[in-house]
């Protein structure tokens, strides 16, 4: 068996993500967010199934609209992949429990602005 490296402990809500804790599952929804009941519906499936994490696209505020009703509509654990759009990472983050942002989308965004200032 392969060993594991060892990593540090990162709580999202009452799942522990490294630090020795088992691996976790996660999924994305395959729905456009807009779609608040299909995103409900596959939300709700992917839990059932034994998802320990769920990510959401959002993309713009409208998707950000539809977070909020989804979030009333679902017990799973909510990831929130903030695809190139980290501005609403603050309005997004009562929504979920955790927030995903490639890094490597900084660098072409705001090109006047230091990355200091967007992270």
């Amino acid at each position: 068996m392969v060993e594991r490296n060892p990593t540090r402990a990162v709580m999202v809500r009452d799942l522990q993500i490294g630090g020795g804790a088992r691996i976790s599952y996660q999924s994305m929804c395959a729905t456009r967010t807009q779609d608040i009941q299909a995103t409900v519906d596959q939300t709700n499936a992917l839990h059932e199934a034994g998802a320990d994490l769920v990510r959401i696209a959002i993309d713009n505020k409208k998707d950000l609209d539809a977070l909020k009703e989804v979030r009333a509509q679902t017990e799973a654990r909510l990831v929130v992949d903030l695809q190139e759009n980290y501005p609403l990472a603050e309005e997004v983050a009562p929504y979920v429990d955790k927030i995903r942002y490639n890094p490597g989308h900084l660098h072409h965004l705001e090109k006047e602005k230091p990355i200091e200032e967007k992270v």
